[in-house]
């Protein structure tokens, strides 16, 4: 009886649990370029481009509707400090700001002209814009007001991150990284040793932080910037955005290229995302779900992390096999390879200890070859778990351990 319930219980979540793979793209209703891009929550996410594009989407990137920003300037970059209030940044000096999920937006006076490139909020009241010139703008009361700071540079101004109210970071072009540590009243440049643009920067606590830049340029730091370490990215495209949904798990966006880190930023994987366009901006609501977006109204979206299926060979093989995960134990991800005789329907599906399926990696028709998939821990706790593949013809479980 025991058995029976199991499988109905199964059968059920099978039919009601899907799980997209990799980077998909989504109809953004525009061939324009597209620059900023945030995912407030799970549901709600907002774009920003050329021409005072704002996009809109409610249901996690998969439909867009635009908004009416009442200009034409470029908006090169959106932050938010919830799901109602959203601000973007841009050409000459605008800012806009809407307290009500884009329904109007309001013109603030920036106190510039210069264009801005990046804007950042840590709470409802600080925010800080960056741009052209070495311009830094500062406000401390949610955009009211915006005052000048004193950058000590002309370079452009790229990115910047606040940790805390106090402490925050821009980098810019010449291998610039400056830090604040008094909301801005002094800006102090730091020792990068490289001398690439740099494009962005992210800061997962207040003492480890990214940046990324021209030739594929990684730099990592775990003193608040006090030393600053070349990361291999395994590109020589431009990078030009980096995100951390958490301590450990990191993304950037460059030239027709998506990176992840599991590790902090020590190592960086390409992810296969099936466009070439540069992508100028990429961005998080969790671990799982998040967006880039691109040149030609790209915006690509994944609910698994980017984490997709790759066919490493075409070759027919002799018959179904499902291989052992490596590593095993692991922690925080394995890759689980599989041979496919045929052309078959696949399901690779993830059980825990009790027989409740917790993910499901693939779901899709595949043609005959062999094929690999790494998947992530980092949602999990310690333990046994168990992978199934299932095929038209085919069924066979491995036993995984998860150690941390």
């Amino acid at each position: 009886m025991r058995y029976i319930l199991f499988l109905f219980a199964l059968l059920f979540t099978f039919t009601n649990t899907y799980s997209q793979n990799g980077w998909q793209q989504q109809t953004s209703g525009t061939p324009s370029t597209i620059l900023g891009a945030v995912m407030t929550d799970i549901n709600t996410a907002y774009v920003c481009g050329i021409d005072g594009i704002v996009l809109k989407s409610t249901n996690g990137g998969s439909n867009w509707q635009p908004l009416n920003t009442g200009t034409p300037r470029f908006l090169r970059s959106i932050t938010y400090v919830n799901s109602n209030i959203v601000y973007t940044a841009g050409e000459l000096g605008i800012i806009l700001k809407t307290t009500n999920g884009g329904g109007n937006w309001a013109t603030l006076n920036s106190g510039t002209n210069n264009t801005f490139v990046n804007i950042h909020f840590v709470d409802v009241s600080n925010g800080t814009a960056v741009g052209l010139n070495g311009t830094i703008q500062r406000t401390t009361d949610g955009g009211d007001n915006w005052l000048p700071q004193t950058s000590g540079v002309t370079d452009e101004l790229t990115g910047v991150h606040f940790t805390n109210a106090n402490t925050g970071y821009t980098s810019g072009f010449g291998g610039r990284i400056l830090q604040t540590t008094n909301g801005g009243t002094n800006w102090n440049p730091l020792t990068t040793n490289v001398t690439n643009d740099m494009r962005a920067v992210c800061f997962t606590d207040a003492n480890t932080g990214i940046a990324v830049g021209t030739s594929g340029r990684i730099i990592r730091t775990t003193n608040a910037g006090g030393n600053w370490v070349s990361i291999t990215s395994g590109t020589s495209a431009v990078l030009y955005s980096v995100y951390f949904a958490n301590n450990q798990t990191g993304y950037i966006s460059g030239g027709g290229v998506i990176l992840n880190t599991t590790n902090g930023g020590l190592n960086w994987q390409a992810q296969p995302e099936n466009v070439s366009s540069d992508l100028y901006s990429i961005h998080f609501a969790d671990g799982l779900n998040g967006i880039t977006v691109g040149q030609n109204g790209v915006i690509l979206k994944t609910v698994s992390g980017g984490i997709g299926i790759h066919q490493i060979s075409n070759e027919v093989p002799q018959k179904f096999t499902l291989y052992q995960n490596y590593p095993n134990p692991f922690n925080p991800s394995t890759v689980i390879t599989f041979d496919l005789l045929n052309l078959s329907h696949v399901n690779l599906s993830i059980f825990d200890i009790t027989g409740k399926i917790i993910d499901k990696i693939v779901n899709e028709k595949l043609s005959a070859g062999k094929y690999n998939v790494e998947w992530s821990s980092n949602n999990y706790p310690s333990g046994i778990y168990f992978c199934r593949l299932e095929t038209d013809k085919f069924s066979s479980a491995i036993k995984m351990l998860i150690v941390k």
